[in-house]
């Protein structure tokens, strides 16, 4: 192997894991307002039960959390994400995308937008269960410490 090609596999392995847990910020849109995303892959919340990051926003920014998820395992996203203070977060949607591809028990995603409303600090989670009687419940839990300035 040559010094490039071995230069860029250590690369590529050592970015291998952080490849599930992106968090990124955006370019601010038409009126100055920035879009962070928080992306865990469903291959990274299995090893995880519990999953926790940190992001600042400024008022008006949006946050955009995307977890993965796999419906032919019976186990679901909450709907509405908890918000421990909703005058500082507000969620404005959610939806749930199925894997891109046609092969029986990939995963997708589910995917929530929230809102900065005004300055403070807010947590804000979701949970992964099954949610008919007597299935598991909050096997799973995602949550965001929020700080809006």
């Amino acid at each position: 192997m040559n010094r490039c090609a071995g230069v860029l596999a250590a690369a590529v392995l050592a970015a291998g894991p952080l490849a599930g847990c992106a968090s990124k910020e955006e370019a601010p849109e038409a009126g100055g307002l920035r879009t962070t995303t928080i992306e865990i892959s469903y291959d990274d919340l299995q090893n995880q039960k519990q999953t926790s990051r940190s992001v600042t926003l400024a008022v008006g920014d949006f946050l955009q959390v995307s977890l993965g998820s796999n419906a032919s395992t019976g186990f679901q996203w909450s709907e509405e994400m908890l918000i421990s203070d909703p005058k500082v977060m507000s969620q404005t949607g959610h939806e749930t995308i199925a894997a891109p591809t046609d092969r029986p028990g990939a995963p997708g995603k589910d995917v929530w937008m929230l809102q900065a409303m005004a300055p403070g600090n807010s947590t804000v989670s979701a949970t992964y269960g099954r949610p008919w009687s007597g299935g598991e419940k909050d096997v799973w839990v995602f949550t965001a410490n929020v700080t809006v300035s």
